[in-house]
């Protein structure tokens, strides 16, 4: 009879990059690109069985014998973590076994260094079906949780998705066959993983598996197959001047899933069909794949083909780009970085979680320590080009959602309000200053209320200043 324990230890001291046991097949190990059998008794299917009954949970088990392929991490005495997937069927299961990457030396695992997101990502049928519906109802979004009825968003309100399998499956065995190796040891140690896939026939999602109180969870956004255009988006062409720039700081604010990253999509098109530079994106996941045009466009995933977004950062700077887009902001590092960037003659494009543009400024210089916020309000008053606020309403007729937005281009007040540390005068200078390409969100809440294509209450409910508001509504 073989002996599991021998086995890990042959893979630990040959280095070996995979151990494969098959049923009634003598046991492999992957060397470099070979593989090596062992001069070993052929592994029973029995054996293989009773192997991966033992290391599973029953989440897991329940899920194998569905006929879904599984993977884990566990560990072992004195020889440290593995990463173990199980495919085939419960009576004659097929296991593969990894080393898993020593944390204090790599927080990348190299085998999923690949250009763009991993074409080979399976989603499991039970999701494709859940997938299916939600995107043939026109769903935006579609929520999952442990033993629970899977829910979408339409048109802002979340309704059931009724009648489907996974509404009775836990989550997590589901989300690991998604998951590079980092990704399952990222959500066995609680923390949430972002990941992106596609489903040919379906469409192209972006998802985000996280554990709460009651188990594990998984949001998924529909994700448009072709990059939508302004246009698509019914957002002002005026958008793309902000991005014929050729240096400076350019920043989209607003709530989570107020298409901010759509809006960044569509003007990195438009980038890329109309100036022949180079282009980098940081993403977390890639949501967008830009196909070659004028520009030249690479794109790097956070946790897959660079560690953080700042050391993506750091890195760019020295790679030669003319436009670095940064996925998110969301520490002093970033920050500094990107701010450094964009005094250095490259043209970034950002986003950051504030409600409002002006707002948006204290919300980069708080992170700072106080001794150097007074030189930091003077590096973006130098370096910020434009801010641009987002949020997305419910359409009167309930189809749909559209989005309003507040824009803010520096010039010399709104320079002077940052130095000054006066964001709250900032409201007062986009009012007066329309001919620069300015505008406020109460001016654009009107506007769409007088079109009909928002209701007045919709509005008047999303108005900062309700007296403001009014005033545009009656002008």
């Amino acid at each position: 009879m073989l002996d599991f324990d021998n086995l890990l230890r042959q893979l630990h001291r040959r280095e070996a990059s995979e151990l494969r046991l098959l049923p009634d097949r003598s046991p492999q190990l992957i060397l470099g690109n070979t593989a090596s059998r062992l001069d070993l008794p052929e592994a029973p299917a029995g054996w293989l069985s009773e192997l991966a009954r033992q290391l599973m949970d029953v989440d897991r088990a329940e899920a194998f014998s569905q006929g879904y392929s599984v993977s884990f991490a566990f560990d072992w005495p004195d020889l440290g973590g593995f990463d173990m997937t199980v495919n085939g069927t419960p009576d004659a299961p097929q296991v593969s076994v990894r080393p898993q990457i020593d944390r204090t030396t790599f927080t990348i695992d190299p085998s999923m260094a690949v250009v763009g997101p991993d074409p080979g990502t399976q989603a499991p049928s039970a999701l494709v079906e859940a997938l299916a519906k939600a995107v043939k109802l026109g769903a935006s979004d579609v929520h999952l949780g442990d033993n629970e009825p899977p829910m979408a968003r339409l048109a802002g309100n979340l309704v059931p998705l009724k009648g489907l399998r996974i509404s009775a499956m836990p989550i997590r065995p589901l989300v690991e066959v998604m998951l590079t190796t980092t990704g399952r040891r990222r959500l066995t140690d609680g923390g949430a993983v972002d990941f992106s896939f596609s489903v040919e026939g379906i469409g192209r999602f972006r998802g985000n598996a996280y554990r709460a109180l009651k188990g594990y969870n998984l949001a998924i956004r529909s994700l448009p197959e072709t990059i939508p255009t302004l246009e698509d988006l019914r957002l002002p062409r005026s958008l793309t001047e902000l991005v014929e720039f050729r240096e400076g700081l350019v920043l989209f604010t607003g709530p989570t899933g107020s298409g901010k990253s759509a809006t960044m999509a569509s003007l990195l098109q438009h980038v890329n069909r109309s100036r022949p530079c180079h282009v980098i994106t940081l993403e977390d996941p890639i949501e967008f794949v830009h196909p070659r045009h004028t520009a030249v466009v690479r794109q790097r995933e956070v946790g897959t083909h660079v560690e953080s977004f700042a050391t993506g950062l750091r890195d760019a700077l020295r790679e030669d780009p003319d436009v670095i887009l940064v996925g998110e902001m969301r520490d002093l590092e970033t920050i500094s970085l990107a701010i450094t960037a964009a005094e250095t003659g490259h043209l970034v494009l950002s986003t950051l979680h504030a409600n409002r543009a002006h707002s948006a400024m204290d919300r980069m210089v708080d992170v700072f320590p106080e001794h150097s916020k007074a030189q930091v309000r003077l590096q973006l008053s130098e370096s910020l080009r434009a801010i641009v606020a987002q949020r997305l309403l419910p359409q009167a007729d309930g189809k749909g959602r559209i989005a309003a937005l507040e824009v803010l281009r520096n010039n010399n007040a709104i320079a002077n309000n940052i130095r000054e540390q006066r964001a709250n005068q900032i409201p007062s200078v986009m009012q007066t200053h329309r001919e620069q390409g300015m505008w406020v969100f109460e001016r654009h809440l009107a506007a769409l209320a007088k079109k009909g294509l928002i209701t007045d209450e919709v509005a008047r409910a999303y108005a900062g200043d309700q007296s403001l508001f009014q005033t545009y509504m009656q002008s």
